[in-house]
């Protein structure tokens, strides 16, 4: 018989003080979001990560999204994402197309061989690994007054249905241009706690429904307890955490209740999880 160490009944512990402690445990079910594909077993932020992630029982996956400055979508987080993983040192704003296609991972050799040929890929390569019956958060992270055609463009062209597809951003004018171009996407209003001071729960809730989000996702989530969860739920908001690591992130997120959280270790959790959820622990 397998002897169980003190250190893996930390995480197990913490689980199930959660649910004892808190009655969102009971009938509550929390969606597991993959950030950026699976970015420890491919690399983040290509096709091939988000179509691994899916392929590993990921329902939704978190990307980030950009425009070239000759105006190609492509996914992207930002500079260090662009420099440490495929050598091009530019700011965002400079960009090209031709840059996209000529892409190259600079360590290959960090992933399975078969993501070797990876290159940064385009809104409607990403688009094309979603499965119909899956869903994508996609984060503006350089917006512009073709951003949303373009992202219509691109879920007609994959054949996706609205509610496919959630449009994210830390800035909420942005999702409010968006939403008013587009209102048939669900959208969602990212901060970190605390931001610019603290952030009380009104004001949270005040800022995601002038911007018409149905959905707030917070970083930084451990300084926030059930009673600051529960009255932005109150208000009529789905309330996701970022990023849940692992199941002591995973039972702090259930004890305040949370509707989803976001992983950059979406499969393992999920497998560590379903290990824990399969014990006769006594």
């Amino acid at each position: 018989m397998k002897k169980i160490s003190s250190l893996t009944l930390l995480p197990i512990m913490a689980l199930v003080s959660a649910c004892n402690s808190a009655d969102v445990c009971e009938q509550h079910t929390i969606y597991m979001h993959a950030h950026r594909g699976e970015p420890y077993l491919a690399p983040q932020n290509t096709a091939e990560s988000i179509k691994l992630a899916f392929e590993l029982g990921a329902r939704m996956i978190e990307t980030d999204f950009s425009i070239t400055k000759d105006g190609t979508m492509f996914c992207m987080h930002g500079p260090r994402e662009l420099k440490n993983l495929w050598g091009i040192e530019k700011p965002i704003d400079d960009i090209t197309e031709a840059d996209i296609k000529s892409s190259r991972l600079i360590r290959p050799q960090d992933f399975d061989a078969k993501y070797a040929n990876c290159k940064i890929p385009t809104i409607d390569e990403v688009f094309a690994s979603i499965p119909k019956d899956k869903y994508m958060e996609l984060e503006i992270k350089k917006y512009g007054e073709s951003f949303a055609d373009k992202v219509e463009a691109a879920r007609k062209k994959a054949g996706l249905d609205y509610n496919n597809i959630i449009v994210t951003s830390f800035n909420p004018e942005w999702i409010k241009d968006f939403k008013s171009k587009y209102p048939q996407y669900e959208t969602l209003y990212i901060l970190v706690y605390p931001f610019k001071g603290e952030r009380s729960a009104e004001d949270v809730i005040q800022k995601a429904k002038e911007a018409g989000a149905s959905q707030v996702a917070i970083g930084n989530y451990r300084k926030i307890d059930r009673a600051y969860v529960k009255k932005i739920q109150d208000a009529g908001l789905k309330v996701g955490v970022w990023q849940v690591q692992n199941l002591d992130d995973l039972a702090y997120a259930a004890k305040i209740g949370v509707n989803r959280v976001c992983s950059d270790y979406a499969s393992r959790l999920r497998g560590q999880y379903r290990a824990v959820k399969s014990l006769n622990f006594e």
